[in-house]
């Protein structure tokens, strides 16, 4: 049995974007090992045919010495290990245990969800770090045995265009995928108030800020007969993200009602009259788009790399420019004020899931390239 050690950054990322691949292990004769760091101590180290262990590579860790500390700790359990397979996802754990791959000669897959901040050079330093990753970049991919996953067809050009990889090493990928079974219009429900909802990190260039200017200036036309919802988690550790104190005092001025991380996402997409991502962050493809589509939503999203490919513009959502609380309130009006519209964005966004964003189709495209290595 083919054994593959998975390298993921954080264990709520490995579990909502990549555990239906772990689930998939066994039936496709993989044994798989799953490497993220605990931001929990409940797992079970075994669970439906995967393991799921503590990686010694840390989102938080910034300094050279944590790098090169965490960089001996990954060498040992490869070294110990002896997978057929490493793959590594985000930035950080490509750049590490691609190193590593390299070093041991074990054949290794990239998975790039999304550029991420590393790739925003927009100080003397930020630069310096930037030509670091790609010469590191160029050189793990410097070999045959190397495949890099890609998201979007943006992410791909960035790495050929760079001469990062080369462009038959690139696999693409339509994101992590959703389940829609449990993504569903069938969850919504009907008794709900009428409401627009955005969901994500909260963060900065999530466009956070944006959805509540825009949804205070929706308010002016509408009152509080259309309600604002905002979820997702608090992230300390990202450079943009946004305290609980800020974002409720945000929340508030604007007339949005923040949820914080919610369990019940199915019912919440799914009940939505509109679903926003105002996002301009370095994305993949948003899994979150994908399970809005699923669930049935008409989306408004951003026209930015990611973000525009989970839609299409004018059938199953609206695109509007980044960074412009205006048009992402003058688009909500638009769909507010049209009904069939909403209704019939709604169905092709579902169409659109069930042919494009199912993550059975995800999880074998994985498979079909473990089993292309040796």
């Amino acid at each position: 049995m083919k054994k593959v050690f998975m390298f993921v950054n954080v264990d709520w990322f490995f579990l909502s974007h990549r555990l239906p691949i772990a689930k998939a292990a066994l039936k496709n004769n993989i044994d798989m090992t799953v490497y993220a760091e605990f931001t929990k101590s409940q797992y079970r180290k075994q669970d439906k045919g995967y393991s799921l262990l503590d990686s010694p590579i840390k989102r938080s860790s910034r300094s050279i010495l944590h790098f090169f500390l965490e960089f001996l700790k990954a060498y040992k359990i490869i070294r110990e290990g002896k997978p057929n397979i490493i793959h590594a996802v985000t930035i950080k754990p490509i750049l590490v245990l691609g190193i590593i791959a390299r070093i041991t000669s074990t054949p290794f897959i990239g998975s790039v969800s999304g550029l991420g901040p590393a790739f925003i050079a927009d100080s003397f330093l930020k630069k310096l770090r930037l030509k670091l990753i790609l010469v590191t970049l160029k050189f793990i991919c410097s070999r045959k045995e190397t495949a890099i996953i890609c998201q979007t067809d943006h992410d791909r050009e960035v790495l050929i265009a760079h001469k990062l990889v080369l462009s038959e090493q690139i696999l693409l990928i339509n994101g992590s995928g959703v389940d829609i079974d449990k993504y569903n219009p069938s969850k919504k429900n009907i008794s709900a108030q009428k409401y627009i909802l955005m969901s994500s990190r909260i963060l900065l260039d999530k466009g956070v800020q944006d959805f509540c200017i825009a949804a205070g200036k929706v308010q002016e036309k509408f009152g509080r007969e259309i309600k604002f919802k905002l979820s997702g988690p608090i992230d300390n550790l990202s450079p943009t993200g946004i305290s609980k104190n800020e974002i409720n005092q945000l929340a508030d001025k604007y007339g949005v009602e923040y949820l914080g991380n919610r369990p019940d996402m199915p019912e919440l997409l799914a009940s939505a009259l509109i679903f926003v991502l105002p996002s301009y962050y370095p994305e993949g493809l948003p899994k979150v788009l994908l399970e809005a589509a699923a669930s049935g939503v008409p989306i408004i999203t951003t026209d930015h790399p990611g973000c525009r490919d989970a839609i299409i513009n004018q059938k199953t959502g609206l695109l509007v420019p980044i960074k412009d609380p205006d048009s992402l309130a003058s688009a909500m009006r638009e769909l507010l004020m049209n009904n069939a519209l909403l209704k019939n964005m709604g169905q092709n966004a579902r169409s659109l899931a069930e042919i494009s964003f199912k993550d059975s189709s995800v999880v074998s495209s994985h498979y079909s390239l473990y089993h292309q290595f040796k």
